[in-house]
């Protein structure tokens, strides 16, 4: 064969070769998710086995806006997994504990806006709670119990992180904030990682509580 005639054949067998690969990485990468997610799984399980009531969610049924690892939706975290669940909600919407625990954290955050966390050590997990209203109100209690009221969803102009439309950036975790760096694509406050999330301990909030009601008797 012509040389000539070899080239496209050649730039053929690259097309083929890259593609291939692209797809066996994306299959591989996949099947790791799905093997941490069942160890998590596993570990959510004994969690919610020694439950003696149900989480319940952070505010009333509302649209996803983006959902728990999700891929490279935001232009200015393109190449990054998002660790939560943007929940739509309205300007001053109620938003309220998940389950009792000890107020972590309460403030106000650049990217966030108004950001609370609760630690619910006798579950073995924490929550999030991104994009409240500081300039509204914020819990100022050391702990609180399940479905208190603890905040209101903040205006777009309280957070460079908001973007441009109002929402509840809601996720969980296993372990305490303790666990994790001040800094760091790991770190207790985490709204991105470069990694899907699960290795680094997010769970799918809206999944775990969705199972917790459904295994356990209030």
């Amino acid at each position: 064969m012509k040389r000539r005639q070899w080239f496209p054949f050649c730039c053929v067998l690259m097309l083929v070769a890259v593609f291939g690969g692209a797809k066996f990485y994306d299959n591989w990468q996949k099947q790791q998710v799905m093997e941490r997610e069942q160890i998590t799984q596993r570990q959510l399980d004994k969690t919610m086995a020694s439950m003696r009531e149900s989480f319940q969610f952070p505010m009333p049924s509302s649209g996803v806006i983006q959902d728990y690892g999700e891929f490279g939706q935001v232009p200015q975290f393109a190449n990054s997994y998002h660790s939560a669940i943007d929940y739509y909600a309205l300007p001053g919407d109620p938003v309220y504990a998940v389950a009792g625990g000890n107020v972590y954290f309460v403030g106000e955050q650049e990217a966030y806006g108004g950001l609370i966390i609760i630690d619910h050590p006798q579950n073995g997990l924490y929550s999030l709670y991104g994009h409240v209203s500081k300039r509204r109100w914020l819990i100022d209690q050391p702990t609180v119990k399940k479905g208190q009221l603890i905040g209101y969803i903040a205006d777009v102009d309280e957070g460079y992180g908001i973007g441009t439309v109002p929402h509840l950036h809601f996720t969980m975790r296993i372990g305490s904030p303790d666990d994790y760096p001040a800094l760091g694509q790991g770190n207790w406050m985490a709204g991105y990682t470069d990694k899907h999330p699960v290795f680094y301990d997010f769970i799918d909030p809206a999944k775990f509580i969705s199972q917790s009601k459904q295994r356990v008797s209030d």
